[in-house]
């Protein structure tokens, strides 16, 4: 049985590697679902197992976005046969549609600092998404079949992976849309809220709580009470960091 504090431990081995393997300074560190792209990716995954969506959704109404509760998830997926897990992962990231705006965005910075999908989601299908869209330079941190991974990813994780690289004296921006990204957007040095379908119910009446954070819309729907960014003000930023850097 995977205990939290296993948990942890793994997901800093993870994070430690990359770490060892960059001499970068700036990260950017992207969540999947809702953020890079503007639907929940699992949704095609259930579609072609033909496989009940609400299973899913009971566990997180039972335990919250709590370890127990990305742990349980990560059981069910692991009761899949392997080859039917791995195929239902390849057909349904041709669903999946990046949007442009991240693209180009990603594109313009890639030479500059080390990319992180840090994913929730079913990470195997995530890797099939970026293979689809010529990102394999793009690393993903997820875990969520125990048969190929050893760790999940809740809302604890990603703010671990963000204070680790802050401890190794990294610029980091966060991109995020829910509480899952909580963590994650208040310990990264510049936070951004991609405004999602739902509006981001879930992570507004907690926003005030970081107050350098900033959102991101893709569409004329946006937040009253946060400042609006957009991709050129950031790659004006990472521009100038990464300037700092070479001096």
């Amino acid at each position: 049985m995977l205990s939290q504090q296993e948990n942890q431990e793994r997901v800093n081995k993870a994070i430690s590697c990359l770490l060892a393997s960059s001499q970068k300074t700036i990260y950017v560190i992207i969540d999947g679902d809702r953020t890079l792209i503007p639907t929940d990716s699992t949704k095609f995954f259930f579609e072609y197992l033909n496989l009940d969506y609400n299973d899913i959704k009971g566990i997180f109404m039972q335990y919250g976005y709590s370890f127990e509760a990305f742990h349980n998830v990560a059981k069910y997926y692991s009761k899949i046969e392997k080859e039917n897990y791995q195929l239902s992962c390849i057909e349904s990231a041709k669903c999946v549609r990046i949007y442009p705006q991240f693209i180009s965005f990603i594109e313009a910075i890639k030479d500059k600092v080390e990319l992180i999908l840090i994913t929730s989601g079913i990470a195997e299908s995530w890797r099939n998404v970026i293979k689809n869209h010529s990102l394999d330079f793009v690393h993903l941190i997820g875990g969520n079949y125990f048969p190929d991974d050893n760790f999940v990813i809740d809302k604890d994780a990603k703010g671990i992976i963000t204070n680790s690289l802050r401890s190794a004296n990294k610029k980091v921006f966060a991109f995020g849309d829910t509480m899952i990204d909580f963590e994650m957007l208040k310990e990264a040095h510049h936070s951004y809220l991609v405004v999602n379908e739902k509006m981001n119910k879930d992570f507004m009446p907690n926003s005030h709580e970081i107050p350098h954070l900033q959102q991101i819309t893709f569409t004329d729907v946006s937040h009253s009470n946060l400042p609006i960014s957009d991709f050129i003000q950031i790659n004006h930023l990472i521009e100038k960091y990464y300037a700092d850097s070479l001096k």
